[in-house]
């Protein structure tokens, strides 16, 4: 019986490691939430905002506008930000970066892009590149100060993955 036992934990064993590579090899960060919003992470996600701060620590989030938010509240101990550019899923200088807020592949649930938070802004290296991306899937271009700006009074509340709560889409 003892023997049965040990053989059933083995495979138990077996099985969740096997979960958690096949979990991390799709890219999400089993470990990191978004200390604003509460949702996971999700590693080279079209959206994260990471900001380094003076002591050479880093924090990432899920989105810009939960990035924005958060260097709010770390002003004083912030070096750097830095953003994700949609096209080339490269992290860019935050402030020199130009957003795209309300584009139909955050405000609509059937065009929502994994890696993206619903009802967040996305984010480019060029004013160009971000109006181009405006043309084909609506919203309005915002420079930092602008996007930062736009979030005046909003307020992130930790909701996970709940899909009847979630980003309101």
């Amino acid at each position: 019986m003892r023997l049965i036992s040990t053989i059933f934990s083995f495979f138990v064993l077996i099985f969740l490691s096997i979960s958690l590579v096949n979990a991390m090899e799709q890219g999400h960060n089993t470990d990191m939430r978004c200390e604003i919003c509460g949702m996971g992470i999700i590693k080279g996600g079209k959206g994260n905002f990471v900001i380094e701060l003076k002591d050479g620590s880093t924090r990432t989030t899920d989105s810009p506008d939960c990035g924005m938010l958060l260097r709010g509240n770390l002003s004083d101990n912030v070096k750097s930000a830095k953003v994700t550019d949609y096209n080339t899923k490269e992290l860019i200088n935050a402030d020199s970066a130009y957003y795209v807020k309300g584009a139909d592949i955050t405000t609509k649930k059937d065009k929502l892009e994994k890696g993206l938070m619903p009802n967040s802004m996305v984010a480019f290296s060029t004013k160009e590149k971000a109006e181009a991306f405006q043309k084909e899937h609506g919203g309005e271009v915002l420079n930092y100060e602008a996007a930062v700006k736009s979030l005046a009074g909003k307020k992130m509340k930790k909701h996970g993955h709940d899909k009847d709560k979630g980003h309101g889409i």
